[in-house]
C-alpha cells in the first residue's frame, strides 16, 4: 500500500492535467483514424454493413451477404492497402482511388469490384446491437448535417476520438478510487490509457465501446467497495453491465468477476447486509438481466442459440474438439505459454491491422509489451495480497482488478484449446492461438491499473523519493515512439481523409 511520502503530489491542478491527456489522447485516435483508409482488415467492411442496417432501422435476422447500400461505400472507397502490396500493381505503385476518378473511368472497375464483394457474408451479424445503434446514430446526426460519402465515414471513425477521452478519464476516475493518497497512479494510469498504441481504435469495430462499458462498470464495483450501495448505484451498475454484455460476447468473463465481486460487497461482511444493499442488488439484477434475455431470446428465435455462435462458427469451419483433445495443444508447454501471452499482450498493447500485407508491429516492441506486462502485472498482484490482515478496500479493488484481466486471458486460453480451426486463417491449425487483443479490450481500465500499480510499488521499493510517475510517462513515451514508427506510412495514402 502506498504511503504519502511515497507517492509525490506533481500537481495542484490534476485534474487539469487529466483533461489535457484526454485531449492528446482525443486527437491521437483523430489523426490516425484520419491517416487509415478505409476497409480496414480487421473485418471493418462486416461492422460498417451492421452499422448500415441499423442506421436503416432493419436488425440482422440471419448471417446475410452484404447489402447493397454498403457494398456502394465499399466498391468505391476500399483500399487495397491494407493486404496487398504495390508490386501486385502495374508500375509498382497503387491506384489512384476510385472516387477520385473520372466517373466514366471508375464506372467499370466500381462494378467489378462490387461483383466480387458481393457474395461475402457477413458473419458478423448475430453481434450485440450497442455498438451499432450507437454508430447508426452518429452516422445519421452526420449525415443530418450534410456529410456524404467518405466525409459520412470518416464521420463514424471520428466518434472513437470522443470514446478515446472518456476511456482516459475513467482510468483516472478508478485509480482515484482505489488509491487516493497517490497521484503517481492517478496519472500514471491516465497516461497509459492516453497512449496505449491500440489501432483497434482507428476503425470501425465494435471492440472500441467495451473498453468504455467496462470501465463504468469497474467505477460503479469501487463504489461498491467503498461505501453502502443506493438504488440509483444498484440501476447503474446493471445497465452498465448489459452494456457491456450488449457490446460484445467476449466482455461476458469480465462480467461474471463483476457479479461474484457485488455479491462479495453485499454478502461477505461480518454484519448481516441491510435492506439498502439487498434493494440495490436487487435493482442492479433486474437492469442487467432484463435487456440481456432479451438479446439471448431474439439470439435464439434468428440465429438458433443464445449466443449466434454456433452457425457463426460454422461458416469459420470451426469445430468443437472432444475434451480428451484439449490437452493436445502447443500452449501445455513453456514455449507455447510464452507464444500465446507474448502475442496476445502485444495486440492487446497495439493492435493487429496490416498495412501492405504485413502486421504493423516491431518485434522489439511486441517483446517489451509483453515481458514489461508479465513483471508489472505480477508485482501489482503481489503487491496486493501480502497477507489476510491487510484485505483493506485497496486490496479489495485491486484483486478485482486482477481476476477481471486474468478472466479475460482465460477466455481466449479456453478458446485456443476448445476448436479446431479447419481452414480459418486466424487462428489456424497450424497456429490455434485464440490472440486478437481487441477482443479483451473491455479489460483495459484494470489492466492499466495494475500495470501503473506495479511500477508505482516497484519505484517505492527502488527509489523512494523518486516520482514514479515519470517511469509511466517514459513507457507511453516509448509506447507512441513505437507506434510512430511502425504505423508513419499510412499517412502518406492517397486513400486517406488527409488527402480529400
Amino acid at each position: 500500500m502506498f504511503s504519502k511520502a511515497s507517492c509525490l503530489a506533481i500537481s495542484h491542478h490534476e485534474r487539469w492535467l487529466v483533461a489535457l491527456f484526454g485531449l492528446l489522447a482525443a486527437l491521437r485516435v483523430f489523426l490516425f483514424a484520419a491517416a487509415f483508409p478505409f476497409f480496414s482488415n480487421g473485418d471493418e467492411d462486416l461492422h460498417f454493413d451492421l452499422i448500415v442496417r441499423y442506421a436503416n432501422g432493419k436488425l440482422p435476422r440471419t448471417f446475410d451477404v452484404l447489402t447493397e447500400k454498403s457494398l456502394d461505400y465499399i466498391a468505391v472507397f476500399a483500399s487495397p492497402e491494407f493486404l496487398q502490396t504495390p508490386e501486385s500493381f502495374p508500375d509498382g505503385k497503387f491506384p489512384a482511388p476510385l472516387w477520385k476518378q473520372p466517373r466514366e473511368d471508375a464506372a467499370p472497375v466500381i462494378e467489378v469490384t462490387k461483383d466480387a464483394w458481393k457474395n461475402e457474408i457477413n458473419w458478423e451479424a448475430s453481434q450485440p446491437p450497442v455498438y451499432y445503434v450507437v454508430a447508426a446514430i452518429w452516422w445519421n446526426a452526420g449525415k443530418f448535417f450534410g456529410l456524404r460519402g467518405i466525409q459520412s465515414l470518416y464521420w463514424i471513425r471520428f466518434l472513437n476520438a470522443l470514446l478515446m477521452s472518456i476511456l482516459v478519464w475513467l482510468g483516472f476516475s478508478s485509480a482515484r478510487a482505489v488509491s487516493p493518497e497517490c497521484p503517481s497512479l492517478r496519472i500514471g494510469v491516465s497516461l497509459l490509457l492516453a497512449f496505449i498504441p491500440q489501432d483497434v481504435f482507428y476503425v470501425l469495430s465494435n471492440d472500441v465501446l467495451s473498453p468504455i462499458c467496462f470501465g463504468i462498470v469497474f467505477v460503479c464495483l469501487l463504489r461498491w467497495f467503498s461505501k453502502p450501495p443506493t438504488v440509483t448505484l444498484g440501476a447503474i451498475t446493471g445497465l452498465a453491465i448489459a452494456a457491456a454484455y450488449l457490446t460484445k460476447f467476449s466482455n461476458a468473463p469480465l462480467l461474471v468477476v463483476a457479479i461474484i465481486a457485488v455479491l462479495a460487497a453485499v454478502f461477505l461482511p461480518l454484519r448481516r447486509p441491510s435492506a439498502r444493499p439487498i434493494a440495490a442488488l436487487l435493482v442492479m439484477t433486474l437492469c442487467a438481466a432484463i435487456p440481456i434475455v432479451i438479446w439471448m431470446l431474439w439470439c435464439r428465435a434468428n440465429f438458433g442459440d443464445i449466443t449466434g455462435s454456433t452457425t457463426k462458427m460454422v461458416i469459420l469451419d470451426w469445430t468443437r474438439k472432444p475434451f480428451r483433445a484439449w490437452l493436445d495443444h502447443p500452449i501445455f508447454s513453456f514455449r507455447g505459454l510464452w507464444i500465446f501471452w507474448s502475442e496476445l499482450l502485444a495486440r492487446f498493447w497495439r493492435g493487429e491491422l496490416m498495412w501492405h500485407n504485413r502486421e504493423l508491429s516491431l518485434s522489439f516492441a511486441d517483446n517489451f509489451y509483453a515481458i514489461t506486462s508479465l513483471i508489472f502485472v505480477s508485482i501489482a498482484f503481489v503487491g496486493i495480497w501480502p497477507g489476510p490482515t491487510r484485505l483493506n478496500f485497496e486490496s479489495k479493488a485491486l484483486t478485482f482488478a486482477a481476476l477481471a484481466f486474468w478472466s479475460s486471458l482465460a477466455f481466449l486460453f479456453m478458446l485456443s484449446i476448445m476448436f479446431d480451426f479447419g481452414r480459418c486463417a486466424f487462428p489456424s491449425r497450424a497456429h490455434p492461438f485464440f490472440t486478437s487483443g481487441r477482443l479483451i479490450s473491455g479489460a483495459l481500465v484494470p489492466f492499466a491499473l495494475l500495470y501503473a500499480y506495479g511500477v508505482v510499488d516497484l519505484v517505492r521499493r527502488v527509489a523512494p523519493r523518486f516520482p514514479a510517475w515519470i517511469v509511466l510517462a517514459l513507457i507511453a513515451a516509448l509506447a507512441s515512439s513505437f507506434e510512430i514508427a511502425v504505423k508513419h506510412g499510412v499517412f502518406a495514402s492517397e486513400h486517406n481523409w488527409l488527402h480529400l
